[in-house]
């Protein structure tokens, strides 16, 4: 039978966290964001670049764009791997958000599969896409701590550890929404009133998009690290009452 978690001692453990890192989760957060949005300001520039051109510069830029956003996914699993660290105590320096590089194919693959699998079960029906979120939240925690396993493995471990506690994962998560819900309203007002206040050229469109990117961190730069380390945080109760499971079936 699956342990009941205690929502509230986990977001305290992610508050604590927030605190006492060695390595201040903000500050780290907030090199995570600097570098996004860089990313983020030079896929603008591409975008406005390309226009309609076709052919070879086409090409060329839309591979720049897919780069781009590889990328960004492997720095987010490198900021994962600081988290999982910060959680076990270690001191996590400012480079330990490129440590997901040396297994950023992995990384792409993961995230390829459970992309493809969760769009796949939304446009059956949206349960099966939600279903399958919650069936491998932790399989990129598994292979930031295991680079040597497999794809598929950290999906099974995944998907095994979740049995009994994908409601549990939801209900934390919607535990955070209020916060979410407030940040989202603000900055939806501040993207309102800057809708046209920038000129239709590309650097107007880096300008708004350097404000946007602004506002948006300026939101996530709390949000974000305390979301993480609570998913964290859970990942380690689940994980341990999972092998206390599996001892006493073994038994």
């Amino acid at each position: 039978m699956p342990d009941i978690i205690d929502r509230a001692e986990v977001k305290a453990e992610a508050k604590e966290l927030l605190r006492a890192a060695r390595v201040s989760p903000l500050r780290m957060t907030l090199l995570f964001l600097g570098i996004d949005l860089g990313l983020e300001l030079i896929s603008t520039a591409v975008s406005d670049m390309l226009g309609d051109s076709i052919g070879v510069l086409s090409f060329s830029f839309s591979f720049v764009g897919v780069l781009i956003t590889l990328l960004s996914t492997v720095l987010l699993a490198g900021y994962t791997s600081y988290c999982l660290g910060v959680q076990r105590g270690r001191v996590m320096p400012y480079d330990s958000l490129f440590d997901a590089f040396p297994f950023a194919g992995k990384v792409i693959l993961l995230s390829v599969v459970q992309g493809a699998l969760i769009g796949f079960g939304l446009v059956l029906f949206i349960v099966p896409g939600v279903v399958l979120a919650f069936m491998y939240p932790f399989a990129l925690y598994h292979l930031c701590e295991e680079p040597d396993i497999g794809v598929i493995e950290s999906m099974r471990r995944s998907r095994l550890e979740m049995k009994g506690y994908k409601f549990q994962l939801f209900a934390l998560l919607i535990s955070f929404w209020p916060l979410l819900l407030l940040a989202a309203v603000a900055l939806g007002a501040c993207e309102y009133f800057l809708d046209g206040a920038f000129p239709a050229s590309l650097g107007g469109d880096l300008l708004f998009a350097l404000v946007s990117g602004v506002l948006t961190g300026a939101a996530e730069v709390y949000l974000m690290p305390y979301i993480e380390l609570a998913q964290v945080c859970f990942y380690r109760r689940v994980t341990a009452a999972n092998f206390d499971r599996f001892t006493d079936m073994e038994l």
